[in-house]
């Protein structure tokens, strides 16, 4: 499946490391999901609140379905999202620039989980 197939065809999405900083892609991520008219849930241990909407601490915090997760962080906080998401049943991993390397996403694949590499902001301008 392609990144803008995900994108166009998943509503519910979260974000790790989003941030109140405006200037990081933590933020823009989150921001050009909403405006794209997706269902997001900022995931992050600093902040209540992330672009106006609640922020939680891990992805089993959340009590709806998540479709995607977006990968926003150091790949070597990625371990405890990806066994989170494996609990959830999470399909898709979105890993964003510079947040993985080979053995990240062979431990995503061994897991069942579908990694996407892309970058959102890029592949949201054909939609």
């Amino acid at each position: 499946m392609k990144s803008i197939d995900i994108l166009r065809d998943f509503k519910n999405f979260a974000v790790l490391g989003a941030t109140i900083d405006e200037e990081k892609y933590g933020f823009k991520i989150v921001q050009r999901l909403c405006e794209i008219g997706k269902t997001v849930y900022p995931i992050s241990p600093k902040y209540e609140e992330v672009n106006s909407l609640k922020a939680y601490k891990s992805l089993l915090a959340i009590e709806r379905p998540i479709d995607v997760v977006v990968f926003v962080i150091n790949k070597k906080f990625a371990s405890q999202y990806i066994a989170e998401m494996r609990e959830l049943g999470i399909g898709f991993a979105w890993m964003q620039p510079g947040t993985y390397d080979d053995n990240l996403i062979n431990d995503i694949q061994s897991l069942g989980i579908t990694p996407i590499k892309d970058c959102v902001l890029i592949v949201s301008k054909e939609i």
